[in-house]
């Protein structure tokens, strides 16, 4: 940062999220950190474990981390529920972030009991509780 301005015009937006009691839950979900690549008009995409969620963010791991740019998707299921991250702090293989938006508690807390990590890679649409079905793209809740 130089003379108190954001590397990134976005980033004004990601300190609205900044909560002294954040509640940390302990999470094991496989997603996929999707982000443009440069001069194409197109996508890349990495494989991530989420290993902490809260409603203001996340902690992600992955071998690639350094990969990853100041702003990224973070995908789960068939790209069925996107969070618009910003990196706020990358120690070796683990990063953390801040959504663009709170999420609800609920949402959080139930998203964060999902036993099979992997499950989070394949369609979930129609295999997991309501309240992650009713956070699934309007693309996907279709037949």
């Amino acid at each position: 940062m130089q003379n108190g301005k954001s590397r990134h015009y976005l980033a004004q937006f990601y300190g609205a999220n900044d909560n002294p009691q954040i509640r940390l839950r302990k999470a094991n979900l496989v997603a996929r950190a999707v982000y443009p690549t440069a001069g194409v008009k197109s996508f890349a995409s990495i494989q991530v474990r989420i290993v902490g969620l809260h409603e203001n963010g996340a902690t992600i791991q992955s071998s690639a981390i350094d990969f990853l740019p100041d702003h990224f998707y973070l995908c789960l299921g068939e790209n069925e529920i996107f969070f618009t991250c910003a990196k706020i702090n990358v120690l070796k293989a683990e990063m953390v972030v801040s959504f663009s938006r709170p999420e609800d508690t609920f949402f959080i807390e139930t998203l964060a009991k999902i036993g099979l990590p992997l499950a989070t890679l394949k369609r979930m649409r129609g295999l997991c509780p309501p309240v992650i079905q009713a956070r699934m793209t309007q693309n996907h809740r279709r037949g």
